[in-house]
């Protein structure tokens, strides 16, 4: 078994500016752990170890299958307890609701439509007040980003193998959203 997330990987052109607008929050906040770029990615669902690959890969393409191409882009940040994050925004309210279903139809739990919070893990901390406060400042600092937006075209189920360097992940399995190039009807 392995543990096994689905979610939404960020194009290059986005990538690239989220990296230059974190370029001086970043040279501020050395305290705070920073993902790298590459490991970026909107979470839909995390799976844990509960299963084989693919029977959860099977289960995420029945899923997906019906889910349309959602126009997003990240703006501002925001924190969860030890989480600095980018926020992600669609372009519309249709979209938007598509986007939180995405996240609630692909998990295994029932979801809390309010709850849930779209976003791009950026860096991480060891909790605690010093570290709570360095994690305010810098979300505070990406308040008013906003990024170009793109046209999602895809989920992908992704294995999660931890290191003594962070968590290195891999593409298992790629699923065309609904009326995305490639998908066949």
């Amino acid at each position: 078994m392995v543990r096994l997330f689905s979610a939404i990987e960020l194009p290059d052109p986005v990538r690239d500016e989220l990296v230059d607008r974190l370029a001086a929050v970043r040279a501020a906040t050395p305290e705070l752990r920073w993902l790298p770029p590459e490991a970026w990615h909107i979470t839909l669902g995390f799976y844990g170890d509960r299963e084989h690959a693919d029977r959860r890969g099977a289960w995420l393409r029945e899923r997906a299958r019906t889910l349309r191409p959602s126009r997003v882009r990240l703006r501002s940040a925001g924190r969860f307890p030890g989480v600095l994050w980018a926020g992600v925004n669609a372009l519309d309210g249709d979209n938007a609701a598509a986007l939180r279903r995405l996240g609630a139809t692909l998990g295994d739990q029932q979801v809390d439509q309010l709850a849930f919070v779209p976003h791009v893990t950026v860096a991480r901390w060891k909790r605690g007040p010093a570290a709570n406060a360095v994690a305010i400042r810098a979300a505070a600092a990406l308040g008013g980003y906003r990024g170009q937006w793109w046209l999602t075209s895809e989920v992908v189920l992704f294995r999660s193998d931890l290191t003594p360097d962070g968590p290195v992940y891999t593409a298992l399995d790629r699923v065309a959203l609904s009326g995305a190039p490639g998908k066949q009807r």
